[in-house]
């Protein structure tokens, strides 16, 4: 009995973290997220305050994170909403 709870307290545990949002937080401390109904000019104001940031492609960024350095990041839309987040760590800051 005691091995089917721990069972059923993994499936939902692992079931909620697989619904988290995607975020991520600009050297600003401005925060993206997507799934929280983010408009893109919502988004844009965003990136558009911070000091420094490269426009790579179409919603394709170099962004500095608040912590962790700079990011490649790609923002995907469904219509005008942001839905997925996409970095990858280009370096690091000390």
């Amino acid at each position: 009995m005691r091995s089917k709870l721990i069972w059923i307290f993994f499936i939902l545990s692992f079931s909620s973290l697989s619904n988290a949002k995607d975020f991520f937080r600009v050297s600003g401390g401005d925060l993206l997220i997507s799934d929280n109904g983010m408009t893109h000019s919502e988004v844009m104001e965003i990136i558009n305050n911070e000091k420094s940031w490269t426009r790579i492609g179409y919603n394709h960024y170099i962004l500095e994170a608040s912590v962790g350095g700079e990011f490649d990041v790609r923002l995907r839309f469904t219509g005008d909403k942001l839905a997925k987040i996409i970095s990858k760590q280009l370096g690091r800051m000390d």
